[in-house]
């Protein structure tokens, strides 16, 4: 039986970050992973789908250079140097991980690993591993509609649609949620006719309702047709698949991707006799990330929180500390939430809605991307940025809509943490001309200062 301070179920970036952690403040640390290394972020999620978006933004600049004063002719879109290059960037990424794991002596060991009972892991097909304690990072999968079955071929999950061989002429996405949206923007991009169908009555129902429904309005424009407030029922397939949809509305689209959200695996768990337990599809644990059983911490997509990957890497951090005596409570409240469609949308704390609901006296500063001289002579002038604060000043929530919102939203995600005042963050000098001086521009606004707006 092989011993350890740490042992990880799962390699993603809650498991891998955890490791490298954990080795560099000397704890012996070993990673037990049935797949590929990096989880489904840096496979089948974050990073493939990233790079698939970055050459649709490249072939859309491309297409658009004459409204630059570029002539450019002879367009095309090779698909398969783009899903090579995808291809690429995960080896690369993959196998930098691998790199940086056997650089810190943590022990990768391949397996489905179940917890016997406390400090015990079996791995099926290896000998045991015994730890002094245990983080579970073992992640999700995507989620499935019982009344349209996967077929890995023409219906498809958000781990098919990485490796799709051609651009379908047409597709329906079932879901309008981040992923779906995401998909909805490449595939749009890219030539494809996109049809998404939302249960709720919006898009990126997470987001606020301005947000939301500006997404809706661009992607209409766009050609991306979205049927909110419907409920994907049945397929029949032939030449080509027919969605039904409620309301007796149908879609008809050469592939449909199934895009409905993800589930926690919690496959380490089932059988188990010892302390950890589940709680409502996730596992259960407290503030501290501790499990039922003492020795034992949980992270990432398995536990309560958003699905995000830097929440596991957060999580991670905080799981780590705590087993080695530092004690800290996870807050997910500055945890920011972007979405890669086009234009990008980034959140961080409070939406409006929620803001108001929860504060009478919220105020709400918004600044558009159409008042930016960065914006303006990028061509990308849709969008703004808002702040949502209260009576005394302090931050509630940040929402940007438009150009570089993802990395925007960074320098909320900090002012936020570090409870800067929206009255000291509209006096911090931002470089000119620059997309973040769109944020400084709404902070003015909230303080009754506005610049370079009525």
């Amino acid at each position: 039986m092989s011993q350890y301070d740490l042992a990880i179920i799962g390699s993603g970036p809650g498991g891998y970050v955890a490791a490298l952690y954990a080795s560099r403040h000397k704890l012996k640390t070993c990673i037990i992973e049935k797949d590929l290394t990096g989880g489904t972020c840096l496979n089948r999620g974050c990073i493939p789908t990233k790079s698939l978006l970055y050459s649709a933004g490249v072939y859309k600049t491309v297409k658009d250079a004459a409204s630059y004063g570029v002539e450019a002719s002879g367009i095309s879109v090779n698909f398969g140097k783009i899903m090579s290059r995808k291809n690429d960037a995960v080896l690369r990424l993959r196998t930098g991980v691998e790199t940086l794991l056997r650089a810190n002596k943590i022990d990768l060991v391949k397996g489905q690993a179940r917890i016997k009972g406390p400090g015990s892991i079996e791995v099926f097909g290896r000998s045991d591993i015994d730890a002094k304690h245990t983080i579970i990072a073992s992640g999700s999968y995507a989620a499935n509609l019982p009344s349209i079955e996967i077929d890995h071929k023409d219906i498809l999950s958000s781990d098919d649609i990485l490796d799709v061989k051609e651009i379908p002429q047409s597709i329906a996405i079932i879901g309008g949620g981040v992923i779906g949206c995401e998909f909805a923007s490449l595939f749009n991009t890219l030539g494809s006719k996109v049809t998404i169908v939302e249960f709720t009555e919006r898009l990126v129902p997470a987001q606020s309702r301005e947000a939301s429904k500006k997404l809706e309005m661009l992607f209409k424009r766009r050609g991306i047709d979205a049927l909110v407030s419907s409920k994907a029922e049945s397929v029949e397939k032939g030449k080509s698949l027919k969605l039904s949809v409620s309301g007796g509305k149908m879609v008809e689209a050469e592939k449909i991707l199934v895009s409905v959200g993800r589930v926690a695996n919690i496959d380490c768990i089932k059988g188990t006799k010892c302390g950890v337990r589940e709680e409502g599809g996730r596992i259960a644990v407290d503030e501290y990330l501790q499990t039922g059983e003492r020795n034992v911490y949980a992270i990432g997509d398995c536990v309560a929180g958003p699905m995000l990957a830097h929440k596991a890497s957060y999580d991670a951090l905080v799981a780590c500390d705590n087993i080695m005596g530092r004690r800290r409570k996870v807050d997910y409240s500055n945890v920011p939430n972007c979405i890669w469609t086009d234009p990008e949308i980034a959140s961080v704390g409070l939406n409006e809605e929620e803001a108001k609901a929860k504060y009478p006296d919220a105020k709400v500063a918004k600044f558009p991307y159409l008042a930016s001289g960065k914006a303006l002579v990028m061509g990308k002038n849709e969008g703004f940025a808002k702040i949502i604060g209260d009576s005394k000043g302090a931050i509630l929530g940040v929402e940007i809509l438009g150009e570089g919102a993802c990395d925007l939203i960074a320098e909320a995600v900090l002012a936020r943490t570090s409870n800067i005042a929206i009255a000291d963050w509209a006096r911090s000098v931002h470089g000119h001309p620059t997309l973040s001086e769109i944020l400084q521009e709404a902070a003015h606004i909230f303080c009754g200062t506005p610049i370079h707006s009525v």
